[in-house]
Order: structure tokens, then sequence, then C-alpha cells
């Protein structure tokens, strides 16, 4: 099994990056245009959808509004991701250890992947979506335009 950590500094306040993380309103504008839908409760289900089918599902494990969001995820998109067992995708926030007012720094690990190349591409998927994020918060905009 293999881990995949990406960190990122984004000019944003916590409160700032833990909405954009948890507002299904939004996710598409920097989630490669999937739209989300959960509820920030531990063991309920959630989604990520796009063109009417289901491309994430999971369950929300662990909740700490404002630092942290676990959940379990199944990637649905393709058939090959599909095969991927099922695995953990941890949020993260926190503060710099140096003061650097507005900045915040966000932490996304998933855990539970096979060490093979299809779960290797999901790491460009999540590098995509941190850097649209951290575009949106920054610059209003999105990195790209939703497909």
């Amino acid at each position: 099994m293999t881990t995949q950590k990406i960190q990122m500094a984004i000019k944003a306040s916590p409160e700032q990056v833990w909405h954009a993380l948890t507002d299904a309103a939004l996710t598409p504008a920097y989630y490669i245009g999937f739209s989300a839908e959960f509820d920030l409760t531990e063991g309920a289900p959630y989604r990520y959808t796009a063109g009417g089918g289901d491309m994430i599902t999971g369950t929300v494990v662990a909740v700490e509004p404002g630092k942290q969001l676990k959940t379990t995820f199944n990637g649905l998109w393709d058939p090959g991701v599909a095969e991927l067992p099922e695995s953990t995708v941890t949020f993260s926030l926190f503060e710099p250890f140096m003061p650097m007012p507005g900045v915040t720094f966000l932490s996304l690990v998933h855990e539970g992947l096979p060490d093979t190349t299809v779960a290797e591409h999901l790491e460009i998927g999540w590098v995509t979506i941190v850097s649209g994020l951290k575009t949106l918060l920054e610059t209003g905009e999105p990195l790209a335009a939703p497909t």
C-alpha cells in the first residue's frame, strides 16, 4: 500500500479554506467540475457527482470543524479507478510554524492505495484540485473552466 501527501500554502484564513472545502456550492469551481453532496456528520455518506452520475462516494469518518475532514474514498469515474479498494482521504488545515498572517497550510493525505499506476495517477488529480482551491481562494477565479 502507498500513501500520497500533498501540502500547499494558501493565502487565506483557516475559516476561508474550511468553507471552500465544505461548501458544496464552491466545489465545482476547483474540484475538476465535480459537485459535492455531503453532510459533515461522522458516519454520513457523501458523494461527488458530474454529468448526472456519481464520481466519488464514501463516508465521513471524522470532522474537526476548521481543522480536519477525513473520509473514505471510492472513485467511480473510470473502471480502473473503480477497481481500487476503498481508501481514506484526510484534509488538514494548520497555521504555519512561523508568523505568516493570512496564510493557511492545507495537507491532503490519501492512504490505503495499492502500489499501481492507476493509483499513482490519482496524485495528479489531487494536485489539480488543491491547486484549484488555492487559485480560487487567492484570485476569486477558477484555475480552469470546469469540464
